[in-house]
């Protein structure tokens, strides 16, 4: 369902209106008896791996014949793809038949925001479909999110945190950690991704507040074996060797934190098979996340739109499309105002020969002219493009077979392309 179909049946407060905090969430699942402290629970934070990790852990719950309902953010072109149940975008019958009882159970003049209606609809489609598990990932930050009401999850998350949002979350790594470890629980296990240590400096004093035991992924646990005919990542973990089934490097680390979050649950009864993880590893898929949807040429989408993530995407680019075995790389480019655009276009921008630039489908949009602009001036061939078709046929026409497209920066256009090259496919 598109959104603005969606949105016109919702009870959503004015355009534009965010607030942080909890108390009108509470209010708004009050409605409905809080189906969110009945359902076993796994909640993410963090700067960046939110959604691969969640989805990678949903798939190993799945595999492990459990029903799994899964809730991220953003989608990239659908509300439904935020809901997911095993795997499947929850139905438009499935999505009304609880945005009914949403409207119906509020007063006349009762309104939420929109992230606020959204994570209510996903908890009351998993309360109605049964599910055994909910994987959740925050929406923003931790402490205030809107997912933040549950009282008592399975297990907290943390996946890496980097800087992003810090007009909202705050302008220092430590700042940062501390609105993510706002998730933490009393007595609730936490599994944290590898951090730099002001930020485990953080995470270990709320933790220790808590009383909460901390399972740590630990870099020299990990160990990179290489790729299979397949292109599937080979990795060791604990001594145990795993296949995965997404081609960034990063990744291997978000595998490792989907393993290490399978131990915290099977500590407490939970049965997951070691066949599960190596299945769930090997068939997970995460679209816009480095994924290649077209060869000769190669055409790769990732959603990368901060510095962190940025530089993750240049690494992998790098590792699996190096200079000497490529034409050229070109790249369709968008991005959000409110990012730390220039010193992205200064990173990326030198690995590749020509960047068409885009003006993603969003309020907060950065004008193609204004970062073509930015472009420039790192001495890369630039070209606006007054739309999505227009880059993509800008594009294709400028490449050869040997050559790699790569179409990255903000999911609200990153989304709509991959939609478009899968419907000429």
């Amino acid at each position: 369902m598109r959104y603005e179909s969606l949105q016109a049946k919702l009870p959503l407060a004015p355009a534009g209106e965010m607030v942080l905090g909890l108390a009108s969430m509470k209010q708004l699942m009050a409605h409905f008896n809080h189906p969110e402290n009945e359902l076993p629970t796994i909640h993410i934070a963090g700067t960046n791996g939110k959604g691969s990790t969640a989805k990678m852990l949903s798939t190993i719950l799945e595999q492990a014949g459990y029903k799994v309902g899964l809730f991220t953010s953003p989608s990239l072109v659908d509300f439904n793809e935020r809901i997911q149940i095993n795997g499947k975008q929850v139905t438009d019958d499935q999505l009304m038949k609880q945005v009914d009882r949403m409207t119906a159970a509020l007063a006349p003049d009762e309104y939420y925001t929109e992230f606020e209606v959204f994570t209510g609809l996903a908890w009351l489609v998993f309360e109605a479909e049964e599910v055994d598990f909910v994987v959740l990932e925050v929406g923003l930050g931790g402490r205030l999110d809107a997912t933040n009401i549950i009282e008592k999850p399975l297990v907290t998350v943390i996946t890496k945190i980097a800087l992003d949002h810090q007009k909202i979350l705050g302008n220092t790594l430590t700042e940062i950690a501390g609105e993510k470890a706002g998730i933490l629980k009393t007595d609730v296990p936490l599994v944290v991704y590898p951090q730099v240590d002001e930020v485990k400096q953080v995470i270990a004093h709320q933790a220790d507040q808590l009383q909460v035991p901390i399972h740590e992924v630990k870099p020299a646990d990990i160990e990179l074996v290489g790729y299979d005919s397949l292109g599937l990542q080979i990795f060791n973990y604990k001594g145990h060797q795993y296949k995965l089934n997404l081609q960034a490097p990063y990744q291997v680390n978000n595998a490792a934190l989907a393993i290490e979050i399978t131990y915290a649950l099977k500590a407490q009864g939970i049965t997951i098979s070691d066949q599960a993880i190596q299945q769930g590893l090997m068939t997970v898929t995460w679209p816009a996340r480095f994924e290649q949807v077209a060869t000769n040429p190669a055409i790769i989408i990732d959603g990368s739109h901060n510095m962190d993530g940025i530089l993750s995407l240049k690494e992998a680019l790098l590792t699996h499309y190096p200079t000497e075995k490529i034409g050229k790389r070109v790249a369709i480019m968008g991005m959000l105002a409110d990012k730390d655009v220039v010193h992205v276009v200064k990173e990326i921008a030198p690995i590749f020969q020509k960047i068409i630039t885009v003006t993603p489908h969003s309020n907060r949009a950065l004008p193609a002219e204004a970062l073509a602009t930015m472009v420039e001036k790192t001495g890369v061939t630039v070209a606006l493009a007054e739309s999505d078709q227009a880059a993509f046929a800008m594009a294709i026409a400028d490449l050869n077979s040997e050559d790699v497209l790569c179409i990255f920066g903000s999911f609200y256009f990153v989304g709509y392309l991959r939609e478009m090259i899968q419907n000429k496919a």
